[in-house]
């Protein structure tokens, strides 16, 4: 049998992606193509003492791709699982992982919470484009314990993502059990919004600025996203300082438009 070089790229990928070592890897695909081997063969074939030839087996064996120390003295050829059982275990690994990120974005919220940066370098990240937007705008939806803040112009805001991305966004995070502080400069989109408070799980409050704006920005976890729409961009920042000066300046304002 002789594996060309595409199928073989992607059976080397395969068996490394169920962590094998390099020579582990080739020890199962130069074993595949010959076939039934006694083990000075395979260690001809690879260059390799016998010695770490019965260890690269036993690798194999401990991620079920062989079988061989159960076999009898007298039929001690050595023979790879199939293909077939290299899928499955493939399959069943990235199943598990799946698994894993699931229960990893359930618990961000949690293990973000624990976390503190005490010297660890402020993390900024610019944001350009509509598509990166939503993709950080969503995030905030994993990442956001059980409330979040937005504070600015929900016109400038809504008018950029669109109402259809809002209520999008508004279903996912009710879906998520999230409540979140509004706390907004007059606008018809402000009104539109507050009237629904109750049943998207907001409180929605408006600012009297005496000098309107148009940014906004958005604080969860140990972050806060802050929106420019002229040009139009953003700004990720990641800093537990920065983050809890401006849940400050929003407590403060907030208390300020109880009244509203």
């Amino acid at each position: 049998m002789i594996l060309d070089t595409e199928m073989k790229q992607n059976l080397y990928t395969s068996l490394r992606e169920l962590g094998t070592t390099e020579s582990a890897a080739n020890l199962y695909m130069t074993s595949l193509m010959l076939g039934p081997s006694p083990i000075a063969s395979l260690a001809e074939h690879l260059a390799i003492p016998r010695p770490n030839i019965y260890k690269l087996i036993t690798a194999l064996e401990s991620l079920g791709l062989a079988k061989f120390s159960g076999r009898k003295r007298y039929t001690r050829t050595f023979i790879v699982e199939p293909p077939t059982t290299l899928l499955e275990k493939l399959r069943q690994r990235r199943e598990a992982m799946a698994d894993l990120d699931h229960t990893m974005v359930a618990h961000m919220p949690d293990l973000l919470a624990l976390y503190h940066q005490g010297e660890t370098p402020t993390k900024i990240r610019l944001i350009e484009g509509k598509e990166q937007f939503l993709k950080v705008f969503y995030q905030i939806l994993d990442e956001a314990k059980d409330t979040s803040q937005f504070f600015g112009s929900a016109a400038d805001f809504i008018g950029f993502i669109s109402w259809d991305e809002e209520n999008k966004w508004i279903k996912t995070r009710l879906r998520k059990n999230i409540t979140i502080q509004t706390l907004l400069l007059p606008s018809a989109d402000a009104d539109a919004l507050r009237l629904k408070d109750a049943e998207e799980l907001r409180e929605t409050r408006v600012l009297r600025a005496p000098l309107p704006f148009v940014t906004s920005f958005q604080l969860f976890a140990n972050k806060v996203l802050i929106w420019q729409p002229k040009a139009p961009l953003a700004i990720l920042v990641e800093d537990e300082y920065i983050v809890q000066m401006l849940r400050s300046i929003f407590a403060i304002l907030w208390e300020q438009s109880k009244s509203d």
